[in-house]
């Protein structure tokens, strides 16, 4: 779907909410055209604003930010909705703001094994019939999961034990990385129309490193987020804190909205325990940096 066509449907989801001032909430790839956007609603008799602040999924909810704003509606563009429920202090709809995909130069010889497990981000997640096409002309066997998340797979594990493969229709690796299957991982990159083996070595050597070096750490700070879809983990943290001390190391909770490393420098801990999304583990951390699920990994012998 164009640019356009998404505007208008955009439009008539807002208008029908009556709501009479909205905030917009973008994605990174969509603050390009926030302008555009802005000025197409007006079109419409649209009041609305954009939020500035990063977005980093349909779990981080802007809904304090446009009730300061005095807007009555948050337009959470580029998601569906989150898979957990929570209280917002405005209402929220969720606008997916879906893309084509054109994967006709694609070339999916590289693709060794028969059956194909199809998941995507929802954006193109109307695209993934035509794909599932394009490999059955191809030869291969094709197998839609669906919508995958960084912090969820529920689509791809549903199928796991119906295929030998899995292919991610995205650009980036952020959601692919978090398939737990053995079975081996592609991507058809969207923007390139390229598809490639998936590695993960280097993502399993950091994080094994991570366990290896937070053995020796003496002082833990539990991360905690204040992010809408994740501010329920208190009670995982709260645990957390109480099985390092079982194991006589000092332990405190640190709660934060964004969660960076920058932040953190100024901490006189050891290592980090994170409750909040997992995929924060792909960047780059000045001190051992565990998810919470690999914790007891630490104290093993």
């Amino acid at each position: 779907m164009n640019k356009p066509e998404n505007i208008s449907k955009l439009a008539i989801e807002i208008k029908s909410s009556g709501a009479k001032k909205v905030l917009l909430q973008l994605p990174e790839g969509l603050k390009f055209d926030a302008a555009d956007i802005l000025s197409e609603l007006k079109k419409h008799d649209i009041d609305a604003i954009v939020s500035g602040g990063a977005t980093y999924g349909a779990c981080d909810i802007k809904d304090k930010e446009a009730k300061q704003a005095g807007c009555d509606l948050l337009v959470h563009v580029g998601h569906n909705k989150f898979y957990k429920d929570f209280d917002t202090e405005v209402p929220v709809v969720y606008f997916p703001w879906s893309v084509d995909m054109d994967f006709d130069n694609a070339d999916f010889s590289v693709i060794a094994e028969k059956r194909i497990g199809l998941v995507t981000s929802i954006q193109h997640a109307g695209s993934l019939g035509s794909l599932k096409k394009m490999l059955e002309d191809s030869g291969k066997e094709a197998v839609i999961g669906g919508q995958i998340l960084g912090c969820s797979c529920a689509a791809a594990d549903k199928i796991d034990e119906r295929v030998d493969a899995f292919l991610f229709a995205g650009s980036g690796d952020f959601n692919s990385l978090a398939l737990k299957t053995e079975k081996p991982i592609y991507i058809l990159n969207t923007e390139k129309e390229i598809v490639e083996k998936l590695d993960k070595t280097q993502f399993e050597k950091r994080r094994y490193a991570s366990i290896f070096n937070a053995q020796n750490a003496k002082t833990f700070a539990v991360l905690l987020s204040t992010k809408k879809g994740q501010k329920n983990l208190m009670g995982n943290a709260n645990d957390i804190v109480e099985y390092l001390k079982r194991r006589d190391k000092k332990a405190f909770i640190i709660v934060m909205d964004d969660v960076t490393d920058n932040d953190l420098k100024g901490l006189k801990v050891d290592a980090f325990v994170n409750t909040a999304c997992p995929r924060l583990m792909d960047d780059t951390w000045s001190k051992p940096f565990i998810n919470a699920n690999d914790i007891e990994k630490v104290f093993e012998e």
